[in-house]
């Protein structure tokens, strides 16, 4: 972190520069021992647009959280003071982004403010899962024990997380690359190829008239086919990031066959591990309802927890108010009313986090065999129009010269 300061030399000439250090008392310090009296000293600020573009090169993976979750937990358990084990972890951490975010909260604490009031401070790093969290472990004095279920915790998440895009890397690159052949095929080498079969007088099947007219159109607007695609793909990403598009892609995930269900699974062990993490750490009921609803991921999913959570203020369970909702399976709703009949709740969350991962997994390897014969076949019928297309004029030009 850098500092601007103003201070006199032993000669009393007025210095002014930047220094950099992880807190203001650290600079004043660094400063001090150059023989400078400091008149002020204040931190730099950097531009959003700076900030923006190290989150967007650099983020927060999370193996990241779970190393720094870890040796924070075992440094606190040496009782090592807060601001010695931040400065430590900084000097470690190989991402730079991160360490700057690192120091900002080290300043904090080093000005008196708790280790949550400082996370908070920085959302788009620190979800309110875990700056919660860790302000629970601060007030009950059990920090260390509450860092390493956070840690278990972003390792499962991100398992879970892995799991969706494992569903959908295989069949997007197969399709990703069938398109890519497509397109340059019909702009590059099949107008070249039906060039001489349309100079013949051979009766041309309806299938390869529709192949030559959408090749000469690829052939001489190939760039306008290609900046349609970008722009297509550009407005998509771009929807499915406005509050309205998230939600219609959210609904339409939990619809579409047999992947709909994959997620609904994924969603389902999300909701219970998160919620069983934050029971355990002694947050209110309603307030782990609340922090889980908006770290579910599903837009549908969050606003469903976030009406149970309503119900419950007003006194009502969470199972009778769960079982309303179809997007709750009913073992889930049964496990649940048991675990509050038993005063048992994150046992039972436990529990069912552990049920539906292996559920989860199941259907993922399901899926996967189901999936690949499925692309064959389409890719198979693609083909097989383009080779008839194209092969068929061609063997009836070559039987016409004979």
């Amino acid at each position: 972190m850098k500092f601007r300061y103003k201070a006199r030399n032993q000669q009393g000439v007025l210095q002014e520069g930047q220094v950099e250090a992880a807190t203001i008392n650290s600079a004043m310090i660094t400063l001090q021992r150059h023989n400078l009296v400091v008149i002020s000293i204040e931190p730099i600020k950097e531009s959003s647009l700076s900030l923006s573009l190290y989150r967007v090169w650099e983020g927060v993976k999370p193996k990241e959280f779970v190393i720094f979750s870890r040796q924070l937990a075992v440094l606190v358990e040496a009782k090592v003071p807060l601001t010695m084990a931040l400065k430590g972890i900084i000097n470690q951490s190989d991402n730079p982004y991160f360490a700057k975010v690192l120091a900002a909260i080290l300043a904090d604490v080093d000005e008196g403010k708790t280790l949550s009031e400082s996370m908070k401070k920085h959302p788009d790093v620190f979800s309110e899962l875990y700056a919660n969290m860790v302000e629970s472990g601060e007030l009950s004095g059990n920090l260390q024990k509450v860092l390493e279920d956070l840690a278990d915790n972003t390792e499962k998440n991100y398992a879970l997380t892995q799991r969706i895009k494992g569903v959908l890397y295989y069949p997007s690159f197969i399709i990703i690359a069938f398109v890519t052949v497509a397109f340059l095929m019909l702009s590059f080498v099949i107008p070249k190829l039906l060039s001489m079969v349309e100079e013949t007088a051979i009766k041309l099947p309806w299938t390869t008239k529709l192949l030559i007219a959408v090749g000469d159109f690829m052939h001489s607007y190939w760039w306008v086919v290609l900046l349609a695609m970008m722009a297509a793909i550009a407005g998509g990403v771009y929807y499915i990031k406005t509050e309205d598009g998230k939600k219609e892609k959210d609904i339409l995930i939990l619809k579409v066959p047999l992947l709909g269900k994959v997620v609904k699974y994924i969603y389902l062990a999300r909701f219970a591990e998160n919620f069983s993490t934050l029971v355990k750490s002694g947050i209110p009921i309603v307030n782990a309802l609340q922090i889980s609803a908006r770290v579910v991921g599903n837009v549908v999913y969050e606003q469903i927890i976030l009406d149970v959570a309503e119900r419950v203020k007003v006194g009502e369970t969470i199972s009778e108010n769960m079982a309303k909702y179809e997007e709750f399976p009913q073992v889930m709703v049964q496990m649940m009313k048991i675990g509050e009949e038993t005063g048992k709740i994150d046992s039972t969350l436990t529990s069912m986090a552990k049920f539906y991962t292996r559920e989860a997994d199941q259907l993922v390897s399901n899926l996967s065999s189901i999936i690949e014969p499925i692309l064959i076949v389409v890719l198979g019928i693609g083909v097989g129009i383009l080779v008839f297309s194209i092969i068929i004029p061609i063997y009836n030009v070559a039987q016409s010269i004979k």
